[in-house]
């Protein structure tokens, strides 16, 4: 499998909202609802991140077709600005194929260029045990625990786990 990474372009935006649609109806990989992502939100954060030095916005591509997109996003606050917030979604059909690590690997690179950014924080589902491991062996580490954080039908939560890779 040939994957190409590279910066996410406003075009991209109808893809990527499609697949993170579909991820959404699995329970415990987004806290976002399929109708809770939006077109324009995309959009919105590719625009921002494409003009930022402290965020950026990648997808995954194969064979033309985006199979996954990543992006981190820096923190509001001045006091919090070598921090970043890490989204990553891997297209169903595409897990357990690398291209995790990929997108994983190419944002470690660009963090590691930046002369501000010094830490990378996620929030990740207990639930999602794939996830996790990626996080683990890209170095991250368990920060904390917030229990009970995801509430699925009436009664079913799944804990929000905090990490955070620092450099």
């Amino acid at each position: 499998m040939n994957i190409i990474i590279r910066k996410a372009k406003i075009e991209d935006a109808q893809a990527i909202t499609a697949a993170a649609k579909e991820i959404a109806q699995t329970p415990g990989y987004f806290c976002s609802e399929p109708d809770e992502l939006t077109e324009r939100n995309f959009i919105k954060t590719i625009q921002a991140l494409s003009e930022s030095e402290k965020g950026i916005y990648l997808v995954a591509e194969c064979e033309k077709k985006i199979i996954g997109h990543a992006f981190l996003e820096p923190m509001p606050l001045n006091l919090l600005s070598h921090v970043t917030q890490l989204t990553i979604g891997i297209h169903n059909g595409y897990q357990e194929k690398g291209i995790g690590t990929v997108l994983m690997e190419a944002l470690i690179k660009w963090v590691k260029q930046s002369a501000t950014i010094e830490k990378i924080e996620l929030n990740v589902r207990a639930s999602n045990h794939r996830a996790i491991a990626l996080y683990k062996k890209m170095g991250f580490v368990e920060e904390g625990r917030l229990k009970k954080r995801i509430k699925i039908n009436s009664n079913h939560y799944i804990d929000d786990i905090l990490m955070a890779l620092y450099f």
